[in-house]
């Protein structure tokens, strides 16, 4: 479970917005996360097949938004430059890196866990392992992702399976009913 915090860009002083919680079992990645604004979120991915789905409820009706996983052209102009420290979280030992990309003014200093894949949270790429302090550029500031507990358990396959309640559309195509 991660802690979400906005840091505005002219107060620079962080806001607490949302906890997001993630699932895996390997080739199957589920992102819950709720705030005040938005409400509830999932997100499913299936990291093989490249596909995912956007769980959400608009105006009383539930919607899985099924999309392709497209390389990200942004995630992939970060650039790692390795340094000396580190520090725990939740009790494991993370690594220091400093993080540059064209959206920052400055390298912000990162954190990632070496002997844990990075591959179940999106955005990162080319990070050399699970991040447990990140930030993420967005419209109205940073996120500043930071770990806040970590669990192994088993997870059922049917945790990751869109409800029958869900109905399946397109991005396009729920776009289109919203629109109306």
């Amino acid at each position: 479970m991660y802690s979400v915090e906005l840091i505005h860009p002219e107060t620079k002083k962080p806001k607490f917005i949302s906890f997001t919680t993630i699932f895996t079992n390997d080739t199957l990645v589920r992102t819950d996360s709720e705030n005040l604004s938005l409400g509830k979120q999932t997100l499913i991915r299936h990291l093989q097949l490249s596909k995912q789905y956007v769980l959400l409820e608009y105006k009383g009706k539930k919607y899985a938004i099924q999309q392709t996983i497209n390389k990200d052209t942004t995630a992939s102009k970060y650039h790692f430059t390795t340094c000396r420290g580190h520090k725990r979280f939740c009790g494991i030992k993370a690594k220091k890196i400093m993080v540059s990309h064209p959206n920052f003014k400055l390298p912000i200093a990162m954190f990632y866990v070496e002997n844990m894949h990075p591959k179940y949270i999106g955005g990162l790429t080319g990070i050399k392992g699970l991040p447990v302090k990140y930030y993420i550029q967005s419209e109205d500031g940073l996120l500043c992702y930071t770990l806040q507990g970590i669990k192994e358990k088993e997870i059922p396959n049917s945790f990751f399976l869109v409800g029958k309640d869900y109905e399946i559309i397109s991005f396009n195509d729920f776009i289109e009913r919203i629109s109306k």
